[in-house]
């Protein structure tokens, strides 16, 4: 026979009542804004918004001691984020961690689900041919790294981040060579020109000058800036 006060115990268990979905929605914002406003990431964001948002509007420049000083502190992150990644890899057991089937997840959502996202949003925006081509390519690209450090240090899948950016890395070549060529096909003869210069804005970005098109003038100048 259960005595008096297990009964009272079993009771008041059953009569406890979870706390309303608002309640619960209410209690994750308020941890989630306090985690969000002790990360120095958030106001580093925030401050490159505006600082964007201000040099376009008024065409401002940055100084270039403050425009060298943030592109070291830039490529030290990026090294010690490589640098985590690796030791953490190192101290696994296994090079796939998180198993060879959420791998397998893993890279089918990044490389087929992710092309498929891209490509919804940018119709719904407008984007049409060569633009809407380039989208699709781009989505196919490797991982960042950033999401493996959030990972890390909320502890929200580290395992199944980490196999992503190694592997996303080695797959991602292949994939998105598959992609362009395949979209490449699709192309008209008088898109091909375009396609082409699509794929070289990145080797333009790390030109010393920027090229600025005259109105008027089928040339373009050159304008250092430095």
């Amino acid at each position: 026979m259960p005595s008096l006060e297990e009964s009272n115990s079993k009771d008041s268990v059953t009569n406890q009542e979870m706390p309303h979905a608002i309640v619960m929605i209410r209690l994750i914002l308020v941890v989630v804004g306090r985690k969000l406003s002790r990360n120095p990431n958030t106001y580093s964001s925030v401050l490159g918004l505006l600082w964007s948002l201000a040099s376009f509007k008024w065409n401002v420049g940055m100084p270039s001691l403050v425009k060298y000083s943030i592109k070291i502190i830039s490529d030290a992150g990026l090294g010690m984020a490589m640098f985590s990644l690796g030791l953490f890899m190192a101290l696994q057991p296994r090079i796939i961690v998180c198993g060879k089937k959420r791998a397998s997840m893993a890279m089918a959502i990044h490389f087929i689900c992710g092309p498929i996202v891209m490509s919804t949003a940018a119709v719904v925006v407008g984007m049409r041919g060569v633009r809407l081509r380039a989208a699709i390519v781009q989505a196919t690209l490797s991982q960042g790294i950033v999401p493996f450090v959030f990972a890390r240090e909320y502890g929200l899948h580290p395992d199944i981040m980490s196999t992503g950016v190694i592997f996303g890395m080695l797959v991602s070549l292949p994939v998105t060579l598959i992609y362009y060529i395949f979209l490449g096909l699709m192309l008209t003869r008088n898109d091909i020109g375009i396609w082409s210069l699509y794929s070289l804005q990145s080797a333009r970005s790390v030109l010393p000058f920027r090229v600025v098109n005259v109105p008027g003038d089928r040339d373009s100048q050159r304008d250092d800036i430095q």
